[in-house]
């Protein structure tokens, strides 16, 4: 039977020869259920924290009361002005009810933004190490990927004018994540202006995957919202799974120009014909009671962030990068003479840890080995100590 050519461009990589970046998750997956005891540092996923009573009891509240119906497709009215406020308190930029497109989580969100921006012909500047789905979601609209490598020579910082450069006649969208998953970078007043300028000139839309923000010191972001002109072209990508630990109840969003948002909503009339109203319930309790759970999560990775570079210590000739935001260390091991995958499938053989290889996250993430700080401190403080172990023995 024959298939739409779709098929291939949300595979997961075009060469069906290429590593599976979640081969050694899988793996661990597996052997967990065979009884062995596995530390996993592969998914940024608190494993010991659950989403706060409250917004469960508001769930559950809701379901009670009837709240299980059919709702408008672009979300609830009540949730839409609550994520205006909530967003306004993270960026600093008011915007109306028109201007919020509620998703099944910002991974659903980034896809639509993609479907109503893009077709074939197009091109997407993405910095590269990026997040393993972008490279799919993007494409999948049949616009080509352009990817922006981000050097380790220059520890992994945006320099604008490389980025710049890449610009051409058919680039239709860039793509920032800040803080940045894998590496954790994040962009300076400045660069953003600089991009807002030359996405004014040359007609092109920003989009910012921006779910980490309320996890984040606010002392080291930048937002760019409120650069004249970017209320124009800017896009902002958020959601509630880090930040209220609702990994699962995918609740995201999508702050945009008021055309745009028609757009996507019409988009979500045929693709979801509205979210579940008691999920968008809790949603709203989430953002207006349990404001204080942003906060705990911040001080625990921060808290994990200093018990995880502490046991690993120094692990010479690997090179640990770390910008003290996201939920994640970046570990080089190019010097150990392996790749990430070899060097994660060894790990959980031989010490029963598992990493993350960032094999799906672009090129550069051929020899970066992704640590997430998503399990309890002794948990964590022991899989590092098993880390520099490791790299001791292969050094």
């Amino acid at each position: 039977m024959k298939y739409s050519s779709l098929v291939q461009r949300v595979a997961p990589g075009d060469d069906p020869s290429a590593p599976d970046p979640w081969a050694v998750h899988e793996l661990a997956l597996i052997r967990e259920a065979n009884g062995e005891d596995i530390v996993f540092l592969s998914i940024g996923q608190e494993a010991d924290e659950v989403t706060p009573a409250v917004i469960v009891d508001a769930a559950i509240e809701s379901l009670k009361n009837g709240r299980h119906h059919y709702t408008q497709a672009s979300g609830s009215d009540e949730l839409r002005i609550a994520l205006t406020k909530y967003h306004e308190k993270l960026t600093g930029q008011a915007v109306s009810i028109d201007n919020a497109t509620v998703f099944a989580g910002a991974q659903n969100a980034l896809f639509s933004v993609a479907q109503v921006l893009l077709e074939a012909g197009d091109e997407v500047l993405m910095l590269e190490p990026y997040y393993t789905t972008y490279s799919t979601t993007f494409a999948a609209t049949g616009a080509t990927i352009i990817e922006v490598p981000l050097l380790a020579a220059n520890s992994y910082q945006l320099h604008v004018e490389q980025l710049l450069a890449a610009i051409s006649k058919n680039t239709r969208l860039i793509v920032l994540n800040a803080p940045n998953n894998p590496m954790g970078q994040a962009y300076s007043m400045e660069q953003y202006q600089t991009i807002i300028d030359a996405c004014i000139k040359h007609n092109i839309w920003l989009l910012i995957d921006a779910v980490y923000t309320d996890i984040v010191d606010p002392a080291l972001l930048s937002h760019p919202q409120n650069i004249p002109g970017a209320d124009k072209l800017l896009i902002t990508v958020g959601s509630l799974s880090k930040s209220h630990r609702m990994t699962g109840w995918r609740m995201g969003w999508a702050i945009a120009p008021k055309e745009l948002s028609g757009h996507l909503a019409n988009l979500s009339m045929c693709m979801h014909y509205g979210l579940a109203p008691f999920i968008m319930d809790a949603a709203i309790v989430a953002i207006e009671q349990s404001t204080n759970t942003p906060l705990l999560v911040r001080e625990l990775l921060d808290k994990r962030r200093h018990v995880a570079l502490t046991e690993m210590g120094d692990i010479a000739p690997a090179v640990i990068h770390d910008t003290g935001m996201g939920m994640f260390i970046i570990v080089d091991v190019e010097p150990l003479k392996l790749t990430a995958l070899d060097f994660a499938m060894q790990l959980l053989e031989k010490h029963a840890v598992a990493v993350l290889p960032c094999v799906g996250f672009g090129p550069t993430g051929k020899y970066l080995v992704r640590i997430g700080l998503c399990v309890d401190d002794d948990k964590l403080a022991t899989a590092c100590k098993q880390i520099q172990k490791f790299v001791k023995s292969l050094a």
